[in-house]
Formats: C-alpha cells, structure tokens, sequence
C-alpha cells in the first residue's frame, strides 16, 4: 500500500515531530544501537544517525526505503556509515551479524497495521534482537479514540496541500468503516492530484486496516512475544495513560 502512497505520506506527516525529543531520549539511555521496525522514509531513523546513533531501519515498502535512500544521500557520510536500511516484512525477517540493539522501535502507529499473530511474532523478533538490558518501545494511537470513530463511512477532507517539489495541489480525503467487535478500523484515503493552474486530477487510493488494542490487550501481547511492560504511558511527556490520554505508549524488556 505505501507504495503508491509514499510521497503522500511524507507531505502529510511532515509536521510530525511530537514524538522526536522522546525517542532521542530512549536512544540515549540505551546501551547500543538502535533497530527502527516499520521506519518508512526516514522520519525518524535520519534524527537518530545525526544524533550519532548506529540505527538499522527495516520496512516492507521498497518506495518508502527508496525515499529513505534518497533523503540518506544528502546527508554527510558519517550519518549515511550509521544507518542500514533493509526491506523486510516486520514479522518476518532476519538481520544478518546484527549487534544486539539497545533499543527497538515500533514508530507511530505502526504495530496497528499488523493482526494478532502478525503482532506477536513481530514483538518476539524485535525481542530476539534485543540485548539483554535492551528496550521495546511501541507508540500507538489511544484505542479509546479509535473505538470511538463516527460510523458513518463518508468522506472526509483531511488536508490540502502543495507538493514543494512540483507545485502540484494534493486534496486529501478519508473515509473510515469501524468494526467493534472485531477491534478494526478500515480506513480509505483518498489522494486528489492536479496542477496547480488547475487541469485533469490524477487519483490515488489506499486502503488500510487498523487493529486496535487496548492496554490490558497489549500487556497479553507483549507477555506472549516474551516481554514484560514496563511502563505505559499516555503521551511523549511520559504523563499515565488514561482514557483520555492523546497517545497509548508502551516500554517493555525482555522477560
């Protein structure tokens, strides 16, 4: 899917930084070096190796690694030398010679895209790899606003945005479907693209399904993939969760 989405996601993503302060701050109380599970083009993972960290990024899309690559290129050698990328199903893969990492990230709402089985066997990796003080962090959107999603389906308008690259207008839309009982949400985006003196608009359309899990749900997860939680917290100022909270973050190690 994010394949066709790529340079999508990254102009409706560019303002996220909430999340950065945060995991630097993980990276520097772990003892070595950091594997990113799920890192796209780069959000993240370009921060981390410019703050010095060893980081290896791993993603199922080609197109957001290759957006990766191209963003590493521009960087200085000594942060291109820290970061390896590799393309690989999160819950299935392997890191030849890898060092045991200090920390594993499962980036924002990553873990979300992937079911129960998915989820578990992607936990016991990122588990597997971990040395044995090493850290599992998880960073989820709070399940009680998922859960409360309107159920009506209809499109929504979500951004309108410029692409500084070719001056194209991108209108992006959304339609949402949510399943309760079976804890989904599927979602549709929409992607309008025209020149910007206007003419034909070239349309693009993903779909996504949201697993959502709620604290208790995750802590089960994290106990079958071999972790034991942490901390759990409900946003980046390590405030506690509570169903209000804006975020579902979670700290584990290994049992």
């Amino acid at each position: 899917m994010y394949d066709s989405i790529a340079r999508f996601y990254d102009l409706t993503h560019a303002g996220l930084t909430d999340d950065l302060p945060f995991i630097l701050q993980l990276a520097a109380d772990a003892d070595g070096p950091v594997l990113e599970l799920g890192c796209g083009s780069g959000r993240l993972l370009l921060p981390l190796a410019r703050a010095g960290y060893t980081v290896t990024g791993l993603d199922v899309s080609a197109g957001m690694l290759d957006r990766a690559r191209a963003r590493l290129a521009q960087e200085p050698t000594a942060v291109q030398q820290r970061v390896t990328l590799h393309q690989a199903d999160m819950s299935d893969f392997t890191l030849p010679d890898a060092a045991p990492f200090g920390l594993a990230v499962v980036p924002y709402n990553t873990l979300l895209h992937l079911d129960t089985a998915q989820a578990v066997a992607a936990l016991r990796q990122a588990r597997n790899y971990l040395a044995e003080n090493g850290r599992l962090f998880i960073d989820l959107a709070n399940p009680v606003d998922l859960a409360n999603t309107p159920e009506d389906a209809l499109l929504s308008l979500e951004n309108v945005l410029t692409d500084p690259e070719t001056g194209e207008l991108i209108v992006h839309l959304a339609s949402n479907k949510l399943d309760t009982a079976a804890q989904t949400l599927h979602i549709t985006w929409i992607y309008d693209v025209s020149a910007a003196n206007g003419g034909p608009v070239n349309r693009t359309v993903a779909q996504a399904t949201y697993h959502y899990r709620y604290p208790h749900q995750m802590e089960l997860l994290l106990q079958e993939a071999g972790c034991q939680l942490r901390h759990l917290w409900g946003d980046y100022d390590q405030s506690p969760y509570e169903e209000a909270s804006s975020r579902l973050l979670l700290l584990a190690a290994k049992k």
